[in-house]
């Protein structure tokens, strides 16, 4: 991982064709822009994992397991905008594509929590 610092207005660029620009940053928050192709796709953490466990599920899925899933994501069981990260520090997910069943759990480490 590499880590690096930029001010205000400064850039980043990856390869030829994304450029991140440092909008404004201040308290502990950033705001950047992204600048990159069409074909790119560039979404927040939270939403890539949901798309990954979306897509998890549509590989085998019939109507009963969409609407199970649908309640969840409506109750906040599953990973929502209010998540602020991946898994903090006493979680971890895990996607199980080996076996036959395919799942997707969170496991919470009382340890730690």
């Amino acid at each position: 991982m590499l880590v690096i610092t930029r001010k205000n207005g400064q850039k980043i660029m990856i390869n030829d064709n994304i450029e991140i620009t440092i909008v404004e940053a201040k308290n502990g928050s950033c705001k950047v822009a992204i600048q990159a192709d069409r074909d790119v796709k560039i979404y927040r953490e939270e939403i890539y994992y949901q798309i990954k466990l979306a897509n998890l599920i549509g590989k085998d899925a019939n109507t009963s397991s969409v609407d199970s899933v649908s309640n969840l994501i409506k109750g906040g069981t599953v990973l929502n905008d209010k998540m602020e990260s991946a898994p903090r520090a006493d979680e971890e997910i895990i996607m199980d594509e080996k076996s036959s069943k395919k799942s997707i759990r969170i496991n919470k480490n009382s340890k730690n929590a």
